[in-house]
C-alpha cells in the first residue's frame, strides 16, 4: 500500500512544481514585466507589456468619420455602441498614461469627462448626445485622441 500513496505524492510534487512562481502576483491583474506590481500586488493594476488603446482607436476614428459625414441621422443602437466603445476607449487610455508614468495635469480628465458627459451617464442609461452636439463632441474626441498620442509618443515598446 505505501508504494502507490509514493508514487502518488511524487505525481502531486511534479504537478506542482511545473508552475513559474516568477509572474505571480498577489493580484490577478499584474504579470510580465511590471516588477513593482507584482511586488506590491496591487490589486486592479494591468500590467501588460502594450498599450491597450491603439487597438480601440481606429473603430473610434471610423465611426468619428462616420458622424462627422452627416449624410444619415445616427441610429439610436450604433450611438449606444459608440458610448460604449468610447467608455472603453478612455478608460484604457487613462489606464496607458498612468502605467507609463505620466501625471494628468487635469486637462485629460476634465476633457474625457466632457466627453462622457456628452453621452449621457454611465453604462446602462440611453447615449443622450443630439445632432446639434454632434460637431462638438467629435472636436472633443479628436483632441482626447491628440493628448493621448501625444502622451505616449516617446513610450518605449516593451520587449517580451
Amino acid at each position: 500500500m505505501k508504494p502507490p500513496l509514493l508514487l502518488l505524492a511524487m505525481a502531486l510534487c511534479v504537478a506542482c512544481s511545473r508552475e513559474k512562481a516568477g509572474n505571480a502576483s498577489a493580484s490577478a491583474y499584474t504579470s510580465d514585466s511590471d516588477s513593482t506590481a507584482r511586488e506590491v500586488g496591487v490589486a486592479g493594476t494591468n500590467s501588460g507589456s502594450e498599450l491597450q488603446a491603439p487597438r480601440l482607436l481606429p473603430a473610434i476614428q471610423n465611426q468619428l468619420n462616420l458622424m462627422a459625414k452627416g449624410s444619415q441621422p445616427v441610429n439610436p443602437d450604433n450611438l449606444t455602441a459608440y458610448k460604449n466603445m468610447a467608455g472603453d476607449l478612455i478608460n484604457s487610455m487613462i489606464a496607458d498614461i498612468y502605467r507609463a508614468g505620466y501625471s494628468d495635469s487635469g486637462h485629460f480628465r476634465a476633457l474625457s469627462d466632457s466627453i462622457l458627459s456628452d453621452l449621457g451617464g454611465g453604462a446602462g442609461s440611453p447615449p443622450t448626445l443630439d445632432r446639434s452636439q454632434l460637431p462638438q463632441h467629435i472636436e472633443r474626441m479628436r483632441r482626447l485622441i491628440a493628448l493621448y498620442q501625444q502622451a505616449v509618443k516617446n513610450v518605449p515598446a516593451r520587449q517580451p
